[in-house]
């Protein structure tokens, strides 16, 4: 994975027989056929699907053009599958807006974006791009972004991050009628609105959650932990939640007999499909990039819950 960062290193890793074999487990392939099977597969399971297109970020309006074509040609194939009702596409706005770009260029192509979503029947979730030093001019832009969106297209969701000390707020701001909130941990980052520990981020994540599960918001509880799962499905119940008004988010690949457990007792249970062309070298990039993604994944190949 460290190697992965390396230009020289990480095209050579995606493509060895043996990695892709083993990066198989988690990314639906490169090409939309292939992210359809795989979504064909989930519906025949119960399963409900997230398709996060593994693009570049946008460095000129040129890669940011091709970018908005390639989730609108994913749209397309999805409805021409007839598999594009109840799905949810997840959206970087750093794949669709260089740095210091036309801000109105950015918003046009998400809503060109939402608009093909939403005739086909599927949700836009926008990705919160703060990464490990949890910048917060990106995380307000993206709030931002997605209250512009939220007034054309009410059911735009948005990612927050437990491991953001400001995210408990955020919670309590957003959570109003019916708005599609993801809650994910982030990794552990190092700005000053960051935790620093993976307990402090487990508490945050409670404490979101707990004021999402009593709210009039959507929760979307994005984790593979354990006790998150069990402490989200006490709230719920708690607050009255039925299976329609929260679901649970897991990535394609890790926990699928947990993934299926939640389907079965009736809970609506979202797995996360990373695809896309130079999806593997893409896939292992960010693995890298994430900290906690690349302990998330070695747990999972090593059969540990």
């Amino acid at each position: 994975m460290r190697l992965s960062r390396l230009d020289r290193f990480h095209r050579l890793l995606a493509e060895a027989p043996a990695a892709r074999e083993l990066i198989g487990r988690y990314v639906a392939g490169e090409t939309l056929d292939e992210l359809v099977g795989v979504l064909a597969d989930l519906r025949r399971k119960g399963l409900s699907a997230g398709v996060d297109h593994l693009l570049a970020d946008a460095a000129d309006e040129a890669t940011a053009a091709a970018n908005e074509r390639s989730y609108l040609d994913c749209l397309d194939a999805l409805a021409g599958a007839g598999l594009a009702a109840g799905a949810d596409l997840d959206v970087a706005p750093s794949a669709l807006g260089a740095p210091g770009g036309d801000e109105g260029l950015l918003r046009a192509r998400l809503a060109r974006i939402c608009t093909a979503a939403e005739r086909a029947g599927a949700d836009v979730t926008l990705r919160m791009d703060a990464g490990r030093e949890g910048r917060e001019d990106v995380v307000e832009e993206t709030l931002a972004l997605a209250g512009r969106l939220r007034e054309d297209f009410p059911r735009t969701g948005v990612t927050l991050l437990a491991g953001l000390r400001r995210t408990e707020s955020d919670c309590r701001a957003l959570a109003v009628d019916g708005v599609r909130l993801r809650l994910c941990k982030g990794d552990r980052g190092e700005g000053r609105d960051a935790f620093t520990s993976r307990h402090a981020v487990d508490l945050s994540y409670v404490r979101c959650l707990t004021v999402l599960m009593a709210s009039d918001a959507y929760p979307m509880v994005a984790t593979h932990d354990p006790r998150l799962v069990e402490i989200a499905l006490d709230l719920a119940r708690r607050n009255h939640r039925g299976p329609g008004d929260h679901e649970f988010q897991m990535l394609h690949g890790v926990r699928p007999w947990e993934q299926r457990r939640l389907a079965d007792i009736g809970r609506t249970m979202r797995t996360g499909i990373p695809f896309g062309p130079d999806g593997y070298a893409r896939f292992l990039r960010r693995v890298a990039d994430h900290p906690s993604d690349g302990a998330l994944y070695a747990r999972s190949l090593l059969g540990r819950r």
